[in-house]
């Protein structure tokens, strides 16, 4: 578990780092161009006469995404982490959540025959080769050899159940980045047409339309960003859900089994 938010705390800060060193100009970039909001009356009213003169033109505006991410503000650098931090949890839910790594097959086909033969050292030494859940479930198994059936039952219960708990809180940091992206999008957009509004009440009619239809296109580009983060992390902890309740099954047949041969080698 350390070893993965180590993972994903390394992730999340080289990708503000990453970030930050490639939006820096861009920032600068628009500073220059709030300082020249004066003459932005100057620039709509030439392109709208570029326009009327040239009808097709307007069918060739395309909206360069990238650009207009890099000019979303602050609010884009938390948003930038968290697309980071999802796409560490995504990787870690996916290449954990297989039934392989809970109850391995190699270990269970090398065990069974050992438990007739009753050779608890090579057992025990065939759990360490292959940590998971099964192993802790067959070390359980011959520690506590000498009780009764109930309790074998009962300790090999506990362990499955603690194993699916701890799999379960470790796919809620992906609901939690669902809540949070669209949120954080939102109060990107206030902010800029917070600041857009400021403009219109500093430069009055100067700037024009595109002053203002400009600050609110930067505004809501943290939005769309935030929405587009949290689809993939809600379906994602969707799915590490159902992974998960399909591997607790699969840890329930497998622990009746390993019980079922235990019982009947002990006979």
């Amino acid at each position: 578990m350390i070893q993965r938010l180590r993972f994903a705390s390394l992730a999340a800060v080289s990708g503000f780092l990453l970030f930050v060193a490639a939006w820096s100009p861009h920032l600068a970039k628009g500073q220059d161009a709030v300082l020249a909001e004066p003459a932005a009356g100057e620039v709509e009213m030439k392109v709208e006469k570029e326009l009327i003169e040239n009808p097709m033109e307007s069918k060739l505006v395309q909206v360069d995404w990238i650009e207009e991410m890099f000019e979303g503000g602050l609010t884009m650098v938390a948003l930038a982490i968290l697309s980071v931090g999802m796409l560490a949890f995504l990787l870690e839910r996916f290449f954990t959540l297989r039934s392989g790594k809970f109850m391995p097959p190699a270990l269970l086909k090398e065990v069974r025959p050992m438990f007739h033969e009753r050779r608890y050292d090579d057992i025990l030494a065939a759990c360490k080769k292959h940590p998971s859940t099964a192993s802790e479930i067959i070390r359980h198994l011959v520690e506590f050899r000498g009780t009764n059936f109930d309790v074998l039952q009962s300790g090999a219960a506990d362990i499955g159940a603690r194993a699916v708990l701890d799999q379960e809180e470790k796919c809620n940091p992906l609901s939690v980045i669902a809540g949070i992206a669209p949120l954080l999008g939102l109060l990107g957009t206030m902010i800029g047409m917070i600041e857009a509004f400021k403009l219109v009440e500093v430069f009055g009619d100067e700037g024009g339309a595109s002053l203002l239809a400009g600050s609110i296109s930067k505004a809501l580009i943290t939005t769309a960003v935030g929405l587009i983060l949290a689809i993939p992390a809600l379906l994602g902890y969707h799915w590490s859900r159902r992974r998960v309740h399909t591997i607790a099954g699969s840890i329930e047949i497998e622990s009746e089994s390993l019980l079922k041969d235990w019982f009947l080698s002990r006979k």
